[in-house]
């Protein structure tokens, strides 16, 4: 008995022995990167899955430099193969993610390119507990969607380590190794033997936006001829951003539906970090307390309405925080959560007369990285605040809209013209979050989040 408790306790031991220490969090600027990076250079690792043995391997450097990680992995079946090739990492990433076609979860959410993400193995909800036995034994099998499934520490190692840019190869050349298969297959322990990799980091926030056009579909994937459309989206319907990147993001749409949307029709401000406001609010008298206990001592009263801050929720029923400068923990009960959304304005970003249904991603595969490389929006999306105009300063109408032109500097004034995407503007002044300006000989007001400057 004691020799099986030691080599349990060994095998346990070896899966995380390759596993770095996390560093202190980095955050990388730009609209994709709401991820505390622990690793935000693209060069620092190199990924390599082996659809031949089914492994995945983390090198540092370039692939075949020093091995950081390697273990088992499941990647598409015969009929959804897993494309092979050499990507740079993709824009999109997810803390714990919902398949909009399946109806599972996986945490960790990395993508490759297009719909192919590096993942953990699936789970039937949110609970940590939920971890599906069927996908965890079948890790070194060829039987997902595409998708590379792996366990749960190592697609945190990557969620956190490999941003946008990293290099990923997929080789389906490499010549079997039973051996080495057999070796990692050892190091997985029992399935309940294995432990959830510890995460107390927040969420990447989730970004409010609007649907800029009618007849927006909502798809449960990146292409509109392999992918079933979930709804159609009207103009001006609320979503949040869920992941996001320059083509495509996935959202969640006000009544609850998951799916995907290309990114030019939606307008949202990223940057804004008070789009989302959460409150803690007592509902009526309570206390801080010095434990999880409320038999323990009451560090300070909080009247009932009142604001508290909170830091965590490291107990159900309790959260961690202050109230009034004094530390201690508030029962969830009593104090509650609640957020207001600040919702971008549509103003005068008007429909494209084709309608948003007439185009869509082409089913083939495309390499990634694009938003984290050139760090820009959508020309389409405008800034909260524009950047005052030099007078007679170039200017073009942005990319896939319609703006209209009014008599004056607000959406009350009446159209006095209308003007496609690439016309050029001059720019003569700006008026509030309005520009004057001159196009084709005429002069009037357009919204500022309709125009690029040259």
């Amino acid at each position: 008995m004691l020799k099986r408790t030691v080599a349990l306790m060994l095998c346990i031991l070896s899966v995380f022995t390759l596993l770095p220490a996390f560093s202190s969090a980095q955050t990388l600027s730009g609209w994709t990167s709401k991820v505390d990076y622990d690793n935000t250079d693209p060069n620092k690792y190199s990924i390599e899955i082996d659809l031949v043995n089914q492994i995945i391997t983390v090198y540092e450097g370039q692939i075949g430099g020093r091995i950081v990680l390697q273990s088992l992995c499941t990647t598409g079946d015969a009929e959804h193969q897993t494309g092979a090739g050499t990507f740079k990492l993709g824009d999109m990433k997810e803390r714990f993610g919902y398949f909009v076609a399946f109806g599972q979860y996986a945490q960790y959410w990395t993508q490759v390119v297009r719909g192919i993400y590096i993942h953990s193995v699936m789970y039937n909800s949110k609970k940590l507990t939920s971890m599906s036995r069927g996908a965890y034994r079948k890790l070194g099998q060829a039987v997902s969607h595409g998708c590379v499934r792996v366990l749960p520490h190592v697609a945190q190692f990557i969620y956190y380590n490999c941003p946008p840019g990293t290099t990923c190869v997929i080789n389906r050349k490499k010549a079997a190794d039973p051996e080495l298969v057999k070796r990692l297959k050892k190091e997985i322990p029992a399935y309940a033997d294995y432990k959830q990799p510890e995460d107390n980091r927040a969420y990447p926030p989730e970004i409010p936006a609007v649907i800029k056009y009618d007849g927006t579909p909502l798809r449960t994937g990146f292409s509109r001829t392999k992918d079933t459309t979930v709804a159609t989206l009207s103009r001006g319907d609320k979503v949040m951003l869920l992941q996001l990147a320059a083509d495509w993001c996935k959202v969640r749409t006000a009544d609850g539906k998951l799916g995907y949307v290309k990114t030019e029709y939606i307008l949202a401000y990223p940057d804004n970090a008070n789009a989302v406001k959460t409150a803690y609010t007592a509902k009526s008298k309570t206390y801080v307390y010095k434990s999880m206990s409320t038999d323990s001592a009451k560090l300070a009263t909080i009247p009932g309405g009142a604001q508290a801050s909170v830091e965590s929720n490291p107990k159900k029923g309790w959260w961690y925080g202050s109230y009034n400068g004094t530390y201690g923990y508030m029962r969830t009960r009593y104090v509650i959560k609640s957020e207001t959304v600040e919702y971008p304005v549509l103003e005068d970003v008007t429909q494209p007369s084709t309608g948003a249904n007439n185009s869509g991603a082409s089913s083939g595969w495309s390499t990634g990285g694009g938003m984290f490389n050139n760090g820009s929006f959508p020309s389409a999306t405008p800034t909260p605040t524009p950047a005052p105009a030099q007078s007679g300063a170039n200017a073009s109408i942005a990319a896939g809209i319609i703006a209209n032109m009014r008599s004056g500097a607000g959406k009350d004034f009446p159209v006095i013209g209308s003007f496609s995407q690439g016309t050029d503007v001059t720019v003569i002044r700006l008026d509030g979050t309005w520009y004057y300006c001159q196009v084709n000989g005429q002069y009037g007001y357009i919204y500022s989040g309709c125009i690029v400057m040259k």
